[in-house]
């Protein structure tokens, strides 16, 4: 995988999400884009509809028949990425392995290898994309990683499909100003505590957010309000 054309791909991707945006249209082509990248021979994305996956977009006919395969009977890649909201990797033998029925249908329309990755929003699989290869080669961890950004791409079209006014889009902007304002006055109450400068201390504070698992924000705001309790005491 050619990292100068993946970086393109979601380049232009991306790009579509604040235009005006055919909805099929940017599906197919993400679908496209990913296929060419990732060198899959189909690709395809289910959802969820009515507590059951449909068919949302398809690279191809074959893609079609893949997962609708896996929509009738349940089970497969996509089922599986979606009911765990993780990436699932599979070739060879394990098709069958884990997947008695769908596996042999996808080796039988001579499919040897396959990746779902999750369409996630908020810690919740919306459904999932499938890949897959006509070689028995697994997607790469890189690839993975490529895989899983298209997936989230799509995720963001779906989700936000309705038109924002410009007042909405001014108000987020002030929310996430604000926000920032709580960030970097943490960095400062993190500076002036461990003696250090404001870089330092909002490396300090990512690692934080990190290793609580929590949000920049939630992280700073923990901090400030840490630093008022202790000048109390």
């Amino acid at each position: 995988m050619e990292a100068s054309r993946a970086a393109d791909a979601l380049a232009k991707a991306s790009a579509a999400l604040v235009g005006e945006t055919d909805i099929a249209g940017f599906l197919a082509a993400l679908l496209a884009s990913g296929a060419d990248v990732l060198k899959v021979d189909a690709s395809g994305i289910l959802v969820e509809d009515d507590d059951q996956l449909d068919l949302l977009a398809a690279s191809s006919h074959a893609a079609v028949e893949l997962e609708m395969h896996q929509a009738q009977l349940d089970e497969g890649p996509c089922v599986e990425a979606h009911e765990s909201g993780v990436p699932v990797n599979a070739h060879g033998a394990e098709l069958t392995d884990r997947w008695p029925v769908f596996g042999r249908r996808m080796q039988d329309s001579g499919f040897q290898a396959v990746h779902a990755s999750p369409l996630r929003w908020h810690g919740v699989a919306l459904g999932a994309m499938g890949l897959f290869r006509r070689s028995d080669v697994p997607l790469t961890a890189e690839e993975e990683t490529v895989a899983q950004a298209f997936a989230d791409l799509a995720t963001l079209l779906i989700v936000q499909t309705d038109k924002v006014d410009l007042d909405t889009v001014r108000r987020r902007v002030q929310d996430v100003l604000t926000t920032r304002i709580v960030i970097d006055q943490a960095k400062g109450v993190l500076a002036e505590l461990r003696g250090t400068d404001m870089a330092e201390a909002y490396e300090e504070l990512l690692r934080r957010a990190s290793d609580d698992d929590k949000t920049l924000t939630a992280t700073a705001q923990s901090v400030i309000e840490q630093a008022q309790r202790d000048r109390l005491t």
